[in-house]
Order: C-alpha cells, then sequence, then structure tokens
C-alpha cells in the first residue's frame, strides 16, 4: 500500500444525528438528482462532466446564491465559494464530516473536499478530479472515482434489483452497488475493495445514508469474506488493458483479464446454488470466444454454471493499442509492442459488454450465450435473455410444444439467390432482427413458411403439423427437434412465446 501522507482521507466518520441532519438540510435545497439536472440542464446527472478541462466555461455567480447553486459550485463543479454568501449552507455541519474546508491562502474562502452527489436516492461522496486552489497534491494513488459517471450508471443500471440474503459488491470504490441492494432488498450487503481509501468512503456513504444492513471491508478481492456466501455478487472490475499502470489496480493487468479472471475463479468458491453474477467488463476472444474462455476459468465446477454475454463494444487490437497510447499521450513506439503482446496471446478481438454468470441450483444441463446489443436493448431484455435460456434449460422439449409463438413485428428475411439454369434459385437465408438484440440466424425455405403462419392462435405442436400438412416440412420431422428450432428462433429474438 503507498504512503499517501501527503493525501490524507478528509472524511470524518461523524454521529448518526450529524448525517441525519446533514441530508435533510441537502434535501430541503433541492439538492437532489431532479433539481441539479434542472439547474445545470441535464437530462440525467451522469451527463455531468466529470474531467474539469471538458466541462463549459463557469457559470456566472448570482448576486445572492441559493443554496442549491453553492452546493452545486463546491461539491461537482469543485469551485471555492466565500464564506460571507454561504449562510445558506450548514456550514458547521459539513466542516463537522470533514466535506469543506477554508483555504489556506484564503481562509475567507470555502472548498469542498470531495465530490458529493446524489444518485439512485442516495448521497455519495468521492475524490475529486483536482486539487483544491493553491494545494499542490496531486491526486492519490487509491483515487475513489465518482459514481455518477456514465459506465457507472450503466453498471447500477444493468443490475436487476431482486430481494436476496447476502449480496457482495468486488471492486466497489464508493460502495454504491452495495448501497443500492442494501437499501432495496438484500438482507445484507457487502462492500470489498482492495484499497483502505475506497473502504473509508464506503463506509462514510453507508453512514451518510443511514443504511445498517451494509459492511464496508478492505481487501483483495474475496480475501475479507472468510466463510461467508452469497446469492449475489457483482462487480465493475478494472478492465482495461495498460501497457504501464500507474495507479493501483488501474488496469486489468497488460491483457485487461487480470482481476475479472480472479474474480470468476472464485465463483465457485463464494456463490451459492442459484445466484448469479455480474460485471461490466472486457474480455478477449483468442482462439475461443471470451464466454467460452472463461468456462476454463470457473476450473472442475465449470459444468454448474451458465453464462451469457452481452457484447457492446468491439475493437482489434490494433485498434486499442493505437487508441490508448494517443489517448494517454504514450510512447508511439509502444503501440507496436503492444501490438506484439496480443499477438503473442492470439488476441482477435477485445469485447466490451455485460457479464451475466449462474450457478444451477438442480440438475440440468448449462448454456453460453452472446448477443450484441441492439438499438433498443436495456435492462429489461438482458433479463429476459438470461430468465429465456434458464428456462429452456432446465424443461423438456415437449415443453415448448405446448407454448403458443408468434413472428416478431421488424424481422427481416434475406435471401440470396444463384443463377443456374437460366434461372435465379434462392440457395441462402439469413434472419436479421434488431430487437431485443442484433441477431441473425441462417434459415432454411421452410422458416419463412413458419414465420408467416406462427400468429400466436396455434401451438408449436399444431405448427409441426401445419407445416407438414403444407409440405414445407418432411411427414417425418421430430417433434423434439422442431421444438428446438422454435427454442433457437425465441432466444433470437425472431419469435415471441
Amino acid at each position: 500500500m503507498p504512503d499517501n501522507s501527503s493525501n490524507p482521507n478528509p472524511l470524518h466518520l461523524g454521529t448518526d444525528a450529524e448525517f441525519a441532519a446533514l441530508r435533510s438540510a441537502l434535501a430541503d435545497a433541492g439538492y437532489t438528482e431532479p433539481g441539479i439536472c434542472q439547474r445545470l440542464g441535464l437530462q440525467k446527472i451522469s451527463q455531468f462532466e466529470f474531467a474539469v478541462e471538458h466541462r463549459p466555461p463557469s457559470r456566472p455567480f448570482a448576486e445572492n446564491p441559493d443554496a442549491l447553486d453553492l452546493l452545486i459550485r463546491l461539491f461537482l463543479e469543485n469551485e471555492s465559494v466565500r464564506r460571507d454568501i454561504a449562510h445558506a449552507l450548514p456550514l458547521d455541519l459539513l466542516s463537522a464530516l470533514g466535506l469543506t474546508v477554508p483555504r489556506a491562502a484564503a481562509p475567507e474562502l470555502l472548498a469542498g473536499t470531495v465530490m458529493l452527489h446524489p444518485l439512485s436516492g442516495l448521497y455519495i461522496v468521492s475524490d475529486r478530479p483536482s486539487p483544491i486552489e493553491g494545494n499542490e497534491r496531486r491526486p492519490p494513488d487509491d483515487f475513489v472515482y465518482p459514481a455518477m459517471i456514465p459506465n457507472t450508471q450503466l453498471f447500477l443500471d444493468l443490475i436487476p434489483p431482486a430481494p436476496c440474503d447476502a449480496f457482495l459488491d468486488l471492486c466497489a470504490g464508493t460502495g454504491i452497488a452495495a448501497l443500492v441492494a442494501a437499501r432495496d432488498g438484500a438482507a445484507h450487503a457487502y462492500s470489498y475493495d482492495i484499497t483502505q481509501r475506497s473502504t473509508v468512503f464506503a463506509e462514510f456513504n453507508r453512514r451518510f445514508n443511514g443504511i445498517t444492513n451494509f459492511t464496508a471491508s478492505q481487501g483483495d478481492l474475496y480475501e475479507p469474506a472468510g466463510d461467508l456466501t452469497f446469492d449475489r455478487i457483482v462487480a465493475h472490475p478494472p478492465y482495461v488493458p495498460v501497457y504501464r499502470p500507474q495507479l493501483i489496480f488501474d488496469s486489468g493487468g497488460q491483457d485487461g483479464e487480470e482481476i475479472v479472471r480472479r474474480i470468476i475463479e472464485g465463483l465457485p468458491r463464494y456463490l451459492r446454488p442459484g445466484g448469479r453474477f455480474y460485471a461490466l467488463t472486457m474480455g478477449s476472444d483468442r482462439d475461443h470466444p471470451f464466454e467460452h474462455r472463461l468456462r476454463e476459468w470457473l476450473g472442475p465446477a465449470e459444468g454448474d454454471f451458465d453464462v451469457a454475454f452481452v457484447k457492446r463494444l468491439t475493437r482489434t487490437p490494433r485498434e486499442w493499442a493505437a487508441e490508448s497510447v494517443i489517448g494517454k499521450r504514450g510512447a508511439v513506439t509502444d503501440i507496436a509492442d503492444w501490438r506484439k503482446f496480443f499477438e503473442n496471446l492470439h488476441v482477435k478481438a477485445l469485447q466490451y459488454g455485460f457479464l451475466m454468470i449462474q450457478r444451477r441450483a438442480v440438475e440440468r444441463p448449462v448454456f453460453t450465450a452472446r448477443r450484441q446489443l441492439g438499438p433498443r436493448t436495456g435492462p429489461d431484455e438482458h433479463s429476459w435473455l438470461f430468465n429465456w435460456e434458464t428456462d429452456a434449460a432446465s424443461r423438456e422439449p415437449a415443453w415448448i410444444l405446448g407454448l403458443y409463438p408468434r413472428a416478431v413485428a421488424g424481422i427481416r428475411l434475406r435471401v440470396d439467390h444463384g443463377f443456374a439454369n437460366g434461372d435465379w434459385i434462392p440457395d441462402a437465408y439469413l434472419l436479421e432482427t434488431d430487437y431485443p438484440f442484433n441477431s441473425e440466424l441462417p434459415a432454411q425455405a421452410w422458416t419463412a413458411h413458419l414465420l408467416t403462419r406462427a400468429d400466436g392462435s396455434s401451438t408449436t405442436s399444431e405448427l409441426l403439423d401445419q407445416l407438414k400438412a403444407d409440405g414445407a416440412l418432411h411427414p417425418e420431422t421430430p417433434a423434439d427437434a422442431f421444438a428446438e428450432m422454435i427454442a433457437t428462433l425465441v432466444s433470437g429474438g425472431f419469435l415471441q412465446v
């Protein structure tokens, strides 16, 4: 652990009464997500520009700024305010909890020591991105990132809310995922991070929000867990490949997979039967796709786990090396070295997306699935995918025969023709859709006939009989094989049941 004595943790873990009074004062001032968004012209708080250099010019000071304006300046925009105009703020509480300090060179000015913002109905503190004016301290090596940045907001949005007994947030930072879970249905939520600074911030956030069923602990991944096991484990781990890491676990190692691999290796020990793991992360397709490779990380227990990966963004190794080195203003020579590193690992593509892993509760076949994000894919579609695949794997094919399939509006069928004997002959069929995911599926001629017939009024078994009677399918087509094809079409988003 590096010496951060030059960047002491500014927070004071105050009393329950102090935290309750501050929550009340912030709410009364309108320092809420809707209040901030309305004042700054944002649709959602994650649109606030975290990077100082990318923000619009500073807003002019009103002659008599209200409490909301002052709080935004102190804790979002990281500006100092004059004490003599800050009488609308709970100055004693802010000072007692270590959230404001006078500037050393100008004591008439107050500065916020942290970023403090509402998110998901909670108040969250994190490190500020720039030092207090006149303070030459660099950001700490164990910098605690704000929870309101877009990819953290995406991570929170994609975790389906569900009551559970024990919830674990790994690589937790501010503890936001565990705090939301503790408030929304977990009997107890745990927040683990390798750095002491993040652990103190998470504990401060727990007290700030008056949450009691929450434990923040410091340790390397599962280290603090001891004999505990969990129904839900989530992680937004470091996953960025970094050629020369600088901060504490600011990356997932050179290939980006170091942390997520160790997390997945721990699931057989810490995830309970029936439990689920969620992560927003990145992995690489090599000789096998990412979701198949990670099965190896589960070890001998891999046959107990379902895996689904929804891909959001793809980068080739050449693209990643160039973009990363240029973005970080690294040495140009690193590009060639890094490309060689990826080539030696047989990396074909870097895939960023949402990973869902489930430990089966009963003996049944397991599944492995990958989907591509579509223009209308959201949290509900992710949950649908996992729930549908679980249902399909848990039942006999005859279950499908009693369902009522219906073709989905907006699907497309592409037909390729070959020219033979003076005529164009259809020789290849491809189904396409962009909802619930972007999907393509090679098809056969009878598939078009099936989709025309499937209007929700007939069972799968009845459709099979109709296609046989119409001559679209061979009279000896097995019902189980037809049911499996229907299940594939539902999974791809071409049929609904």
